[in-house]
C-alpha cells in the first residue's frame, strides 16, 4: 500500500467560515479534503492528477456549500453566547 506523500495543510477562509485545506498524494493520485476548523467535520473531500486540480475541484465545491449556509444570531437576551 502506497504512503501519503507530499503532505500540506493550510487554514483559511472560505465564504466567511474557518476551513483547514489538506492536501496529499497517495500513488498517482491527489488527495484534498476541507474541513471546518471547529469542530472538523469534513465538508468535502475531492481528487486529481495534480495537487492544484485536487484542490480547485475541492475549492469549487467547498465554496459553493458554504456560501448555502444560513447564519443566525442568538436570540435577544441569549447569554450562553459570549459577545452578544
Amino acid at each position: 500500500m502506497p504512503k501519503p506523500e507530499d503532505y500540506s495543510a493550510r487554514k483559511t477562509d472560505l465564504a466567511g467560515w474557518p476551513v483547514t485545506i489538506t492536501t496529499y498524494r497517495l500513488g498517482a493520485v491527489y488527495k484534498t479534503t476541507i474541513d471546518n476548523t471547529d469542530p472538523g467535520a469534513w465538508v468535502v473531500k475531492a481528487e486529481g492528477a495534480t495537487k492544484q486540480e485536487a484542490e480547485a475541484k475541492a475549492l469549487r465545491e467547498a465554496t459553493a456549500l458554504l456560501e448555502q449556509v444560513k447564519r443566525n444570531k442568538p436570540p435577544t437576551g441569549c447569554t450562553s453566547v459570549p459577545g452578544f
